[in-house]
């Protein structure tokens, strides 16, 4: 049913049962899959334990493409390394954080978030190009390769930036394989692929649910 996913982790918690299990159906299918590190304004795992929790315990290669400057109440933000801004963060469900456009080696870095927290960035930055190999699109889409976002959901950071790569990256819909022919998504004939159906949830009524995914033309 899915052509891509996105795994949301807890910085607190780590990888837990359910997403390991989600995560090995995911594999079996091949799925694109996008990881958001959760939490990030709370005390939790070093922010280099968890990739190499995801690795470990999930058997794939990650790639950072979004870096936090510290965790819990020292937690700044984050480095976006995909588009090389700066997301700095605001504990503000209401608002969006600041973006700013800044290249990790300049002052204007220390300025922003001072010197202590930029040295220990750039620390950061030269253990991520050494550790792990760039980001490959392909890769990801064939599902060998997971790039990592860091964030705080709750507060609504750094899940524009994730959502907008997703928009960039994620494969677009693919063709349908069905008994008859292949369904074309360009199609302009609605098409859709019933897979799952909810019956008598209620037993005042003769309720059913059908969850569809379309797979060519419009659903009105």
């Amino acid at each position: 049913v899915l052509d891509g996913l996105v795994f949301l982790f807890s910085a607190v918690d780590g990888v837990e049962p359910q997403s390991e299990t989600n995560w090995r159906l995911a594999d079996n299918y091949k799925v694109a899959r996008i990881g958001f590190v959760n939490k990030m304004d709370r005390e939790g795992k070093d922010a280099f334990d968890l990739p190499d929790e995801l690795e470990a315990e999930l058997g794939i290669n990650v790639r950072p493409l979004s870096w936090p400057i510290n965790q819990g109440f020292a937690f700044k933000g984050v480095y976006n390394i995909y588009k090389d801004n700066l997301e700095l963060y605001t504990p503000n469900k209401q608002t969006i954080s600041e973006s700013v456009k800044v290249d990790v080696n300049s002052n204007d870095l220390d300025e922003l978030v001072g010197k202590h927290d930029a040295a220990k960035l750039r620390e950061d930055m030269e253990l991520i190009t050494g550790v792990y190999s760039d980001f490959d699109n392909e890769k990801y889409l064939t599902g060998e390769l997971a790039p990592v976002f860091f964030g705080s959901a709750l507060n609504t950071f750094g899940v524009k930036e994730l959502l907008d790569c997703f928009v960039e990256i994620a494969p677009s819909p693919r063709p349908v394989h069905t008994q008859e022919r292949e369904v074309d998504p360009y199609e302009e004939a609605f098409s859709g692929f019933v897979f799952k159906i909810h019956a008598n949830m209620d037993p005042n009524h003769r309720s059913c649910i059908a969850f569809i995914k379309i797979c060519s033309g419009k659903f009105e």
